[in-house]
This record gives C-alpha cells, structure tokens and sequence, in this order.
C-alpha cells in the first residue's frame, strides 16, 4: 500500500497548508486526486487496486461531477461497462439532466475520487435510485474519514475506499515524508472532524 502513498506525495497529490473543502470545513490537508489523470500509469494501477478491492456485483458505474468523472470513466473503460455522471445541480439547458448515461435498470457503483462527509455520493445514490438505478455501493479512492462512511451506510450503501487519511498519514510519517509535528497536527485534525468536534 506504501508505494502509491509515496507516488502520491511526490507528484504533488498531498499538499499540506490550509484549505476550504467543497464542504466548507479548512483542513491543514488536501488530497488534489484530480491530479492524478496526469500521471496515467500511476493512475491505471491505483484504479486497478480500487477495482480489485470493490467486490459488490456492478453493471454500471457514475461519477460525482465533476471529480468522479474521469474516475467513472476508467473504471468503465477497464471493465468495459456502461458510464455516466451525476450532477450535484440540474443543467438549466438542453435536457436539464441531473444524470447523464442510461442508468434505468442497472446496478450502478457511484464513485468519486475523494470521500468527505459523503453528502455528495448520496444525494447522487438518491437521484439515481429516482432514476430507476439500484446503486449496489459507492468508492473513493481515499476516504479523509469523516462521515462518509456512516453516512452512506445509514442509507444501506457501502463505500469502498483503497485508504483512509489516518493510514496514508501513518505512511508518510514511516517513509520520513513528514515530520512527526506535522503527522500530529493532521491526526489531530482527522480525529476531531471524525468525531463530530471540529468547527
């Protein structure tokens, strides 16, 4: 599991600082995921390993926009099956989809590349579900462990995920990647949002 940790850090996909989440929360982390479709080699075996783990019988497979598109799509073109994409607002034009790709009928895995507090995954899961879709589980390749997995498990869906923060973390502290100062504040940080008590 190290070796992708490794690659991530040293082709910038873990940055340390502060940062606004699509959530509204600041993290001292961001895990920049959409980074890593320029860097296709690394990116074929990390989403091979996301697929080898994902044991749930799927047929179909949608990204959030827009993260999880290109995720959705090289899961697709792996497996050869049927893509779409789900859009967290309605299109206000042409057909005002909310999902494009035909998702009537089929057992449909949702993905994005990142796993936050899960609300975006959901509320795509619901739309699609509204759709005519059974959505069978959702996938990230990192989960930063706080909520999504509760989250999506209170609606019956289980999200599958390569790694957790608190282990990418745990990685980089054992490669020398980052200080043991620097580990403590992002645990800190994983363990409080995790827990409900971060503001």
């Amino acid at each position: 599991m190290s070796w992708f940790v490794k690659e991530f850090y040293k082709v910038g996909i873990i940055k340390f600082g502060k940062f606004k989440l699509s959530s509204g929360m600041t993290s001292p982390y961001y895990i920049d995921l959409r980074r890593l479709y320029s860097f296709p080699d690394l990116a074929f075996k990390v989403i091979n390993e996301l697929i080898r783990i994902i044991d749930a019988p799927y047929d179909a497979v949608v990204g959030v926009a827009t993260a999880g598109i290109p995720l959705a799509t090289y899961i697709a073109f792996i497996k050869k099956i049927p893509m779409g994409y789900a859009r967290i607002k309605r299109k206000s034009h042409g057909l005002e989809s909310k999902v494009e790709g035909v998702v009537e009928g089929k057992k449909v895995l949702v993905v994005d590349d990142v796993a936050t507090t899960g609300q975006s995954l959901l509320s795509s899961a619901k739309t699609l579900k509204a759709l005519g879709a059974e959505v069978i589980a959702a996938a990230a390749i990192v989960d930063r462990e706080q909520g999504a997995e509760e989250t999506l498990a209170s609606a019956g869906i289980k999200l599958y995920s390569i790694i957790k923060v608190t282990e990418m973390f745990r990685v980089l502290l054992e490669e020398g990647l980052i200080s043991k100062e620097r580990y403590e504040e992002v645990i800190e940080y994983a363990k409080k949002s995790k827990y409900g008590s971060f503001k």
